[in-house]
């Protein structure tokens, strides 16, 4: 990638973020949206939950997506460049249904938040704690969302390093959705959950086995061994 392309990139990329605040800012001022959420206040509330449901599935595939990745499952029959894009684009689907998840709160007629603790955690007045958990992994998954278009400007390092804290992001958020989330106490939302942490752990424990060396079955002979081998087997026939 050139200078050129780089700075189009970043670019590219501050723009869009700009403009997705804008939207956002507009549609949450105007009246539009407000009225169509009057009309029926439990579909707010079902907004509220299938948003949340969906930012955790979309959440979870990147976590296992990246680890199949890190692991080089998928290396065999995906290409590199469609794998990193898949990747980015399950993380930024994520990301927006995340932002839509907490943005519904504002409409909320059983709990009422405003902007200020939305965005800052542990500030809510519905179990400030554990809705705080959820706010934490929205900007961390907004900081890995924005990572893969300036990954050489971070480096393979530091890139890596903030990857890795998607891992503590899924607990968090596993954590948030079972602690304040509705649904928690309903069997099949929590086979859900159990079956995402059980294949996040278990690709884990794979990645790690896979990324330690393998120790050689044999020990190879030094050079000066080879060397004295041959001499000793020539001494032996002249004698």
């Amino acid at each position: 990638m050139n200078r050129e392309t780089g700075w189009f990139d970043l670019f590219s990329l501050v723009f869009t973020v700009i403009m997705l605040v804008l939207v956002a800012t507009w549609t949450i001022q105007g009246e539009f949206l407000a009225r169509v959420l009057d009309i029926d206040r439990s579909m707010t509330w079902q907004l509220i939950r299938s948003t949340g449901l969906m930012a955790y599935i979309l959440f979870t595939v990147s976590v296992i997506w990246g680890l199949a990745l890190s692991s080089k499952v998928v290396k065999d029959w995906s290409p590199g460049t469609l794998s990193m894009l898949l990747h980015a684009s399950v993380s930024w689907l994520g990301t927006g249904f995340a932002a839509i998840h907490a943005l519904l709160l504002l409409f909320d007629e059983y709990v009422t938040y405003t902007v200020p603790e939305i965005l800052l955690p542990f500030g809510g007045p519905y179990r400030p704690l554990a809705a705080g958990l959820g706010t934490v992994t929205f900007w961390m998954m907004l900081l890995v969302a924005l990572s893969f278009s300036v990954k050489k400007r971070l480096g393979h390092g530091r890139w890596k390093l903030l990857h890795m804290s998607s891992y503590a992001g899924f607990f968090m958020v596993t954590a948030h959705a079972l602690f304040a989330g509705t649904d928690a106490g309903r069997i099949g939302f929590q086979a859900m959950v159990g079956l995402a942490v059980l294949a996040v752990v278990v690709l884990t424990g794979y990645r790690i086995g896979a990324g330690k060396p393998s120790r050689p079955a044999h020990r190879p002979a030094s050079p000066a061994r080879a060397v004295r081998e041959p001499r000793k087997q020539a001494s032996q026939q002249e004698t």
